[in-house]
């Protein structure tokens, strides 16, 4: 399903970055996914009811999504006449992995044994921005009480681990190896 998702993502980024509309795009198509990830299970269930023909189901993306930019209105359809409405968050975070690619755009999950404040966090940003050469970091704090102190940053498949728990797992190595 994954490569469905990209298909569609891709052919919607594809006609909104041509069309310079694709941070439009991208804003109406977040705020259609935060309003439907909740019905995803009933939009599963439209893609597999008998009774609902290609039109109908056509008809229904329309009316619900009406005030969407057409490029997106017209990709909704799509899923609709194909049955893949209940895949709008796959292909949402497959359009979303190539917009923040274009725009150089990436994650990061910074675990802290607290909540960080803002300033912090923009100051971690600062620093991840200048360690990954990205435009622009979106960051996430999560708590995690095993880490004892420090930070662990993750940005996409990179980990930057400065927690006491790091410290002293090498530590216990370091003893390991000298006995």
């Amino acid at each position: 399903m994954a490569k469905v998702a990209m298909k569609y993502a891709k052919a919607l980024f594809d006609a909104s970055l041509d069309a310079n509309s694709l941070d439009v795009v991208y804003e109406e198509f977040s705020e259609v996914e935060k309003g439907v990830s909740s019905e995803i299970h009933g939009l599963k269930e439209l893609d597999l009811d008998p009774k609902k023909n290609k039109e109908q189901r056509v008809q229904f993306a329309e009316k619900v999504f009406a005030s969407a930019n057409d490029y997106l209105l017209n990709m909704l359809k799509v899923l609709a006449s194909n049955r893949h409405l209940g895949m709008i968050s796959d292909v949402y975070n497959s359009f979303n992995h190539l917009y923040n690619k274009h725009n150089n755009r990436d994650y990061a999950v910074v675990e802290s044994v607290y909540a960080l404040s803002n300033d912090e966090l923009d100051e971690i940003g600062k620093i991840i921005i200048q360690q990954t050469k990205l435009s622009k970091v979106l960051l996430k704090n999560e708590i995690n009480n095993e880490l004892i102190g420090g930070l662990r940053v993750k940005v996409g498949t990179k980990v930057m681990d400065a927690s006491v728990q790091n410290d002293l797992a090498q530590l216990e190595k370091k003893f390991k190896r000298a006995h």
